[in-house]
């Protein structure tokens, strides 16, 4: 799979920022995360098990809050891909 990247930057509310937050914790509930600027739009399916970072930094004139969620991609297994069988029992020597 290739890389693909997406970036966005704008100034909002804290009102606005929190809609964002909710939409992406509610996407990752769902296993599905959509993001679209523009006419750029990125489909994320993280998998189940994600690291969460966050980075804070407060100083007297600015504050930061940066958060990282990290996940390696699922692996599409389906019930055909797995064979199992078990042949006679042999009990001779």
């Amino acid at each position: 799979m290739g890389k693909d990247k997406f970036e966005f930057a704008r100034i909002a509310s804290s009102e606005e920022v929190a809609e964002y937050l909710s939409s992406l914790a509610a996407g990752l509930k769902r296993g599905e995360v959509s993001l679209e600027s523009g006419k750029r739009t990125l489909h994320l399916t993280p998998s189940a098990d994600l690291k969460l970072e966050l980075k804070v930094r407060d100083r007297d004139d600015k504050g930061k809050l940066a958060v990282e969620i990290v996940w390696k991609q699922r692996l599409a297994t389906k019930a055909v891909d797995l064979r199992v069988e078990a042949g006679p029992r042999s009990d001779a020597p």
